[in-house]
Formats: structure tokens, sequence, C-alpha cells
């Protein structure tokens, strides 16, 4: 059996839709359907139930998915045994270049090329958005891409919390019209905050435009505005806005792997999944939310 099958199979149900599968694996949506339907021909099941707007696993899909997990990672698993030379090349990762995010991957990107001393990788830095561009366009092969809001039946890597930050002696404006400092370009976190202030009815100005998010995180210890960040990036001198006063809540944020190819080389999938424990090992170590 070709394993591309069970790949495109893989992205279809993970995200309920040929169209978004098609995206992820870097396909036509006509192919996806064509590689799902031979498939389907080959085991002589029908795996997923359609409609207009979304596909649904069949038992027999469930039962192939459990199936094609496995599949997938025994076969990865055997070609790094009997092919270590294919542990070589160079490898282009986009990283988001948050504080707490880079500097905990970058960290198992190190122990990742002690390991594997014949891979070269080079970092490319940015908004996610950008990333997301360079890996359509496959000038890098892999990234970690940050989703905000997680959409419907995506399955991130790992999820944030997203926080609204004040200074420790910030207090809020007589007139009612917050001060926020942002990043400026197409930075998720801007796009956020503007949009559920908006939706709330709360009035806003932008007071800072940063091309950084560490100027923002200043700006707000000095108390002079109010932003949003991840709540990894917390550190002192900086408190999560208090409960009562009621600022409208924040999406999710789900940060995810993606390849260029559908078949990324051996070094690039090793580098994936070093990267997957590295993220859900960073989420799950981060600071909880404090009030100020």
């Amino acid at each position: 059996m070709d394993t591309t099958l069970l790949k495109t199979f893989i992205a279809v149900a993970e995200t309920s839709s040929f169209s978004d599968a098609a995206e992820r694996v870097n396909l036509t949506q006509s192919t996806v359907s064509h590689q799902v339907a031979r498939l389907e021909e080959h085991l002589g099941k029908q795996l997923f139930k359609r409609t207009t707007r979304s596909c649904q696993l069949t038992a027999s899909g469930g039962e192939l998915l459990k199936y094609a997990s496995r599949i997938l990672f025994a076969v990865d698993e055997m070609e790094r045994s009997f092919k270590p030379i294919l542990l070589s090349g160079t490898v282009v990762v986009g990283i988001p270049d948050d504080k707490h995010l880079f500097a905990h991957l970058t960290l198992a990107i190190m122990k990742f090329r002690k390991r594997h001393p014949s891979v070269a990788i080079e970092i490319r830095a940015g908004f996610s958005s950008e990333l997301a561009r360079d890996l359509k366009e496959r000038r890098i092969d892999i990234a970690v891409l940050r989703e905000i809001p997680i959409q419907p039946g995506a399955e991130p890597q790992a999820s944030e919390t997203l926080v609204w930050i004040v200074g420790n002696a910030w207090t809020m404006p007589s007139d009612g019209v917050l001060a926020l400092a942002l990043v400026s370009g197409h930075c998720a976190y801007r796009r956020t905050a503007l949009t559920v202030l908006e939706a709330a009815g709360i009035p806003w100005r932008c007071v800072v435009n940063c091309t950084s998010l560490e100027g923002v995180l200043s700006v707000v210890e000095a108390n002079l505005a109010v932003s949003i960040i991840t709540q990894g990036d917390l550190r002192q001198g900086i408190s999560t806005v208090r409960a009562e006063l009621n600022f409208p809540a924040l999406p999710s944020c789900g940060l995810s792997i993606r390849s260029s190819v559908p078949e990324p080389s051996i070094a690039a999938q090793s580098l994936a999944e070093t990267l997957a424990t590295a993220l859900s090992i960073t989420v799950s170590n981060q600071i909880p939310a404090q009030g100020g």
C-alpha cells in the first residue's frame, strides 16, 4: 500500500475537510479526493460520510485511523533505523519569535543537532502569517504556526492561554478609552486584541506600535498601555488584568507544526517530532496567570 494515501487520509480525518486537508498536505482538493477514493477502493470500505460542508469518519474510517497512525510511525522508525544516512541534509524551520517559545524550541534544536550532527538547521523567525506564506511557497521545510482562534475540529500539537496584561501600577483611564501597545504588521496578537475590543464595543487607541514583542512588554511594564500576550511570556512587572474589570474574553490559541510538502525528508520529520515534544513540555510548564 502507498503510505501517501494513509497520510492524506489522516489529514482529512483530522480536519474533517477535503479542502483543509489539501492545504495541510500541499495537494489540490481533487488530488486529495482521488487519493481517498483509491484508498476506499483498495480496502473495499467507505471511510467518510460526506456532506456539502464537511466529512465525518465512518465506523470503518475510525478503525483505519487507529492503524494508519501506527503504520506511519513504524515506517518512519524503520527508515531512521535502516537508513541513518537519510538523517542528513539541511532543514529550514520557521518559529514564531515569542521569547518563551523561541528559547525552548531553539534549545530542543540544539539537542537535536547533537544527536544528528549530519543535519544542518536554518531557523527563520517571524509572524505565523509570514511563516505560513513561506511554507506554502516552499521557502522553509517545516514551521511552528500559531492559530488564533483554534478552528473547530483542529487538533494542534499544543494550546496556549492568551491574557490581557498591564503594568503593576496601571489604572483604568478615566475616559474609558484603552491605550494599547501592539506589535505592528501582521501580528496575530494585534489582530486578536482589536477584534475582541471592537466586538465588545470598548473604545481604544493604539498609542505605541513596536517592531518586537519585547518593546510592547517594556511599554506595558511602564504602565503606559494595555496589551495581550500568551501566558508563557508573563514576567515580573507585568500582571494580568483583574477579572472585575470585565475585559472581553480572549479566544483559544493553538500551536501546530506544518510541513511544506506531503512527504518531508526523514530529517524534517524527525525534527518536527522533536519540536512537537518540546511544544508540549513548554506549554505545560507555563506559569499560572496572576491578576494585577
